[in-house]
Order: C-alpha cells, then structure tokens, then sequence
C-alpha cells in the first residue's frame, strides 16, 4: 500500500526562497524549455470545441493516447491530460490544448519533438471535425458560450478572477500563448535574466502579435490575448516591481521575490485532494496565523507560485510568459530568440542597454500600448520594431557564434528566419492577417482557420 506523502510544515522564512535557490545549476546543464498551447475549432462553424460532446475535447484525449502509449491525466475521475514520452499534455480552462515538452539541449531537439505533435494531433483531429489554430485566441466563440473544463482550480479562478480583473473570462477561455523555460547559474544570474526578461518582454510581445480577429471581427488590438492580461489582475500579472529595474544601492533578490509572494492574494489550496476556495486571504496571514485546521506546507507555498502569473515568473527556473500562439513557421523562433539572448552573456548585455534607461512609467505604458499598436508602438521617440530588429540580431549573432563553439551543434539561428523576414517590412503575423482580412479574405472565418490551421 503506497504511503501518503508526510506534509513539510513552513518554520523558517529560508524555507520559502530555497526553491529558487535549488534552481541554480551549472552551464552545462542548460536546457530551452516550452510550452506550446493551441486553441481547437470546429472544422464546420468555428465554434471552440467544447471538452464534452461526441467530437469533443475528452474523446479526443481518449483517442490520443494509443498514439503516444500515453497514461490519462484525471481529477475527481475527469480525464483532463496526458503524460508520455514528449512530456505533459494538459488542458486550459476553455479546452485549450497544451503540451508541456520535455526540456532539450537545443531548438532543433524542440523542433523534431514539437513537429511531430503537432502532426499527429492534427491527422487524429481530421476524424473530429477539430482544427488545431496556430493563433492566439479563439476567433469566434467568446467566453460567454465557451464552458469551462471539469477541473475545481479553475472553477475557483474563475469565481475569484472577475472581481478583479474584467477581461480575465478572455484570458481563461479564449487565449492561447506560448511559453519559454530557461535556466540560470546562480541567484544573481537568476534576477539579472529575470531583469532583462521582463525589461524587453513587451518588445517580444510586439513582434510576435498575432491575435487581431476575435468574435469573427477586427478588434483593433494587434494582440486582443495580451489586452486580457491588462485586465485579469494587476496583483499577480505583469511586471512584477520597479525595484528590479533599479540600480545603485538597492539590490533585488530571492528574499524580495519571496515577499512580494507573501502579499499576493490566495485563490486556492490543495488539501487530501480537495480545492479549497482561499478568497483572497494573504499567503503571509495563513503563514501565520493558519487557515480553518490548516497549517501552511511547503507544497501550499508551490502552489502558490504557480498562481502568479507575470510576464516572466520565477520558479525554480525562468518561465517566460508573453507570446501568442503562432503558425509554424514562427513558433520555434521565440525558444531561439530567447535562447540567444539569455545564453549568451554578451547579448544579455546588449539587449538590457536596448531598454535599461526606460523609466517604470514607460515601461508600463510600453507594456500597455504594445497589445493595440504593435511594432508601431513609440517610446522615447523610437519605434518598437527598431528595437524588435536590434534584438533579432542580437540572438541571431549570439546563436551563430554558439554554433561555431559546438561543432556539433547545427545552426539554431535559421529559426529567425522566417521573424527577421517579417520585421524587415516591419510588420507582425498580425499584421499579415489583418491585410488578408480587409482584402483578398474579405472577413471570410474558413481564411482565417485555413491561413492559421497547425498540419
């Protein structure tokens, strides 16, 4: 009889900020991480598909296991994901597929493994009447005819979330994205790729917009999946604190990070397998003074990170959270650009000198302007597509010499090919689409689906 795991009580504040530092591992041991989320319509009224239903998202999951010798993810007997040897397959709260993939050495390991998913998802949706959009959000349904999937967190995020934040239904249930896990060396490795992550995030966001149309309409918004992160909530979303962009005397660390964690709002706690319904409650109250019979554990406190979502989250690596779902040819553009920029310290450099004069006012309005505007959004006088190109070649120079260090290691950088070509007219995926929209599409949704399916 398999024994119940013995709960870590929370004694000593040190207990809190070692989970960053257990992230701290050498050079050799990095790896890109990604997290790749797809919205799926139907095929005959692009209409989201619902989790329930003959061709719908729970007998997909069933029919998708025999492909992969995978083994059912459930909650409360609930099939909602998937573990084989790609990695995790999980579902978000609109039935939004998303895979977890295993960390690689490099994009090309990414590329093979993510490719060959995408394939097979997309020849079993064939029998379910499913298309699988590379886009960011779901391009009719809205989240007022989009059911939540039978999974308590999320019911929870959802009672709490519009009572702070009025867009969050959209980022629930309509939004796709992709994500980007890298790791670091040190703690203060750690909080200087955390500094410079979020310092040029809304630049990446810019050149990766790709979520115009929405509600069969032009929104107006470039990214209308980054406008609901907006209004989701200001506590936990976006760019965390002025103090890490400062410098000088004040210096930002794990402890800071911890602290800003023990302010933040609870949503939930997980507890002999029940979700309880937190509403609110300070992690630092329940740290100290409890919760009904329950004392705060080192898994409450896991939990917890997890329930903060800004643009670049600290977990026991980076996990960067600001892109939109794309179409093929650009998803594995974003884990090369990254790891160009982040791996390589002397573009590490280049990029923060890029953005480190920017003062926190404009690096909220930035952030805030960059969902309508683009790569045309102004700062400082500047448009942001000139600095999207400076940061393109930064990461396409970075990769080339990564490659001339590693015989072995064919060149990443042709994964910016397909981005430097679309910057080079200074333009986003969005900007693509919103041509094809007003003219030779002439606001037809099957263009649309056709133009973004994932084959």
């Amino acid at each position: 009889m398999k024994q119940a795991k013995k709960e870590e009580f929370i004694i000593n504040k040190s207990q809190l900020s070692d989970f960053f530092h257990s992230g701290s591992k050498p050079e050799s041991e990095f790896k890109i991480g990604l997290e790749f989320e797809k919205p799926g319509i139907n095929m005959l009224d692009f209409k989201a598909v619902p989790y329930f239903g003959e061709n719908g998202i729970l007998e997909f999951l069933k029919k998708y296991r025999n492909f992969e010798n995978s083994s059912f993810i459930t909650e409360d007997e609930h099939i909602l994901g998937l573990k084989n040897s790609l990695g995790s397959i999980t579902l978000e709260p609109g039935s939004q597929f998303e895979i977890g993939l295993l960390p690689q050495k490099n994009i090309h390991e990414i590329f093979d493994r993510l490719t060959r998913y995408n394939r097979i998802t997309a020849e079993l949706a064939e029998e379910f009447n499913i298309y699988w959009l590379g886009y960011g959000i779901q391009p009719l349904s809205t989240y007022q005819n989009i059911d939540l999937i039978p999974k308590k967190r999320y019911g929870i995020m959802a009672e709490y979330l519009p009572l702070v934040g009025d867009k969050s239904p959209v980022m629930m249930r309509e939004t796709a994205g992709i994500q980007v896990s890298v790791d670091y060396k040190s703690p203060e490795d750690a909080i200087n790729k955390l500094k410079v992550s979020l310092g040029i995030s809304p630049i990446i966001t810019a050149m990766f917009a790709n979520s115009p149309i929405r509600n069969g309409m032009d929104t107006g918004y470039k990214t209308f999946r980054a406008s609901s992160w907006l209004s989701t909530d200001n506590a936990r979303c976006g760019l965390i604190s002025e103090k890490i962009f400062e410098s000088g005397s004040y210096d930002f660390n794990f402890n800071d990070y911890v602290n800003i964690l023990l302010d933040l709002p609870m949503m939930f706690l997980k507890k002999e397998g029940k979700w309880i319904n937190m509403r609110g409650l300070p992690f630092r109250n329940y740290l100290d003074s409890g919760y009904q019979c329950y004392r705060a554990t080192v898994d409450d406190w896991l939990l917890h990170i997890n329930s903060f979502f800004p643009d670049v989250r600290l977990n026991n690596y980076l996990e960067i959270r600001n892109c939109d779902c794309q179409r093929s040819d650009l998803i594995f553009a974003n884990p090369a650009l990254w790891k160009g920029i982040i791996y390589n310290s002397e573009a590490l450099d280049a990029a923060w000198a890029l953005v480190k004069d920017f003062t926190w006012e404009e690096r909220a309005e930035l952030r805030n302007s960059v969902p309508k505007y683009a790569l045309d959004t102004l700062v400082r006088g500047k448009k942001v597509s000139d600095l999207a190109k400076e940061l393109v070649n930064i990461a396409d120079c970075s990769l080339k010499l990564m490659a001339e260090a590693n015989l072995k290691n064919q060149d990443e950088s042709v994964y910016l090919d397909n981005l430097k070509e679309l910057l080079s007219e200074s333009k986003t995926p969005a900007d693509k689409i919103l041509e094809l929209w007003h003219a030779g599409w002439n606001k037809d949704l099957s263009k649309l689906a056709e133009y973004t399916r994932l084959t």
